[in-house]
This record gives C-alpha cells, sequence and structure tokens, in this order.
C-alpha cells in the first residue's frame, strides 16, 4: 500500500508539533527571572577574578632575559620558584603586583631596571560550567577574557542536536539568553562569562523527535510512522 505526500505531510507536521508542545523551554519560564532576548543584556564584566591562586599556570617573561622567561604553576603553597631569585609568593597578587615584586627580587642583586611581564594563562579560581547540548559537557577555566562563544569553544562546541536561540547563561541565580545566531552574523555583542558562570545549549525538540526516529527519511517511511 503506497502511501501518498497527502497522507505523509500532516502525520509529519503532527509528530513535530507533538514534539515541541511537549519539550517546551523551561528557562524562560523560571519564577522571577527577567530573561531578555538581547545578548547586550547580560552585565558586563572581566572574566573571573584577576587574583592569582594555587595551580594557576602562569608565563613569566624578562625582557632579553630567555632563561629567566618560562611558564611555571603557582604550588599548593601559593609559591613559584625562579631562577636566580628562588620562591617568590604570588597567591593573592594581582598579574601586576607580581611583576613588581619579581622585578624588585632581580634589580636587587642582579639586573639593571629589569622589565617583567606575566600572563595568567590558567587560572583554577576562574571556572565556568558549560552544559546541554555540546558535544564534551564539564567544567572549564577561564584562561583571561572569555566570551559565550569561546566558552561554549572549550566544550567543544554545540552539538547536532543544539538550537542556537535557546542559549542560558546562569549568573548568580538569574538567566540571560544569548541568542547565537545572531551573535555569529554580528548583530549583537559576544558576551563575556565570568567566574561561576552556567552555560546552557538548549535542545532543539525538532532536531531530537527527527532523530528519536531516526532521520527525516525514517520518520517518512511507513515503518518510521508506525514505530
Amino acid at each position: 500500500m503506497k502511501m501518498t505526500w497527502k497522507l505523509l505531510f500532516p502525520l509529519f507536521a503532527a509528530v513535530t508539533l507533538a514534539a515541541c508542545s511537549s519539550n517546551a523551554p523551561q528557562h524562560t519560564a523560571l519564577p522571577g527571572s527577567t530573561v531578555s532576548m538581547a545578548a547586550a543584556s547580560l552585565p558586563t564584566g572581566t572574566s573571573g577574578s584577576d587574583r592569582i591562586a594555587p595551580q594557576d599556570l602562569l608565563e613569566i617573561d624578562v625582557f632579553k632575559v630567555p632563561d629567566l622567561s618560562k611558564e611555571v604553576r603557582v604550588d599548593d603553597n601559593g609559591n613559584i620558584t625562579l631562577a636566580l631569585i628562588g620562591t617568590v609568593r604570588a597567591q593573592g597578587l594581582s598579574a601586576s603586583q607580581l611583576e613588581k615584586q619579581i622585578a624588585t627580587r632581580l634589580e636587587k642583586d642582579y639586573m639593571h631596571n629589569p622589565q617583567v611581564n606575566v600572563i595568567v594563562r590558567e587560572s583554577t579560581a576562574s571556572r565556568v560550567t558549560v552544559s546541554g547540548a555540546v558535544n564534551r559537557p564539564g567544567v572549564y577555566p577561564l584562561a583571561g577574557d572569555t566570551t559565550v562563544t569561546q566558552a561554549i569553544a572549550l566544550a567543544e562546541g554545540v552539538s547536532r542536536l543544539a538550537t542556537k536561540d535557546k542559549v542560558t547563561v546562569f549568573r548568580n541565580g538569574k538567566p540571560y539568553t544569548v541568542p547565537l545566531a545572531d551573535v555569529a552574523l554580528g548583530k549583537v555583542p559576544d558576551p563575556m562569562v565570568m567566574a561561576g558562570d552556567r552555560i546552557e545549549v538548549h535542545t532543539s525538540s525538532t532536531k531530537e523527535a527527527i532523530a528519536d526516529y531516526g532521520g527525516v527519511g525514517g520518520l517518512l517511511s511507513p515503518f518510521g510512522l508506525l514505530r
């Protein structure tokens, strides 16, 4: 028995509508929430704390002294060890404060007017959670200022079931919607994430329904419609 498109189309539409109605987005209906559709509504700020913490990875660069330029991880006691000057306290300092401390120690016994640059490559005190329809959900350290799309990239990008219209950033218990499609087109800014943020990439109900039926071919086949 052949099934015509006149019969298949309403059945396909019915399955799609049923999937959408049974999987309605939950985050826009949170009690007391004020979800804005504009990415610019997400409060601005830099990513995480600017204070160095144990297990942070630092890049130390001393101008024209390659032997003193290296990557070093802050130990559990909050210290780093450098050639010539030995142990240096890093925990609780900003990068610029640590620069001054290293320069002062070098100038005291070894160099005249040393030029020191410190960059925090990995900040273990500043982390962001990425969940939902991404390829590798998890908690990721923030290395410097990080945008929403960059944070999602840390989770190896959105999965094939993701919808770019329903990405929510939870900050201090409040949800903010970021339309990734508009960000990609340059219509709205790509906002910065902050330490403690949770990014949830929502699943497309339609894509999920089609996947459950084995793809469009499975959905339109008589066997797919009957299972």
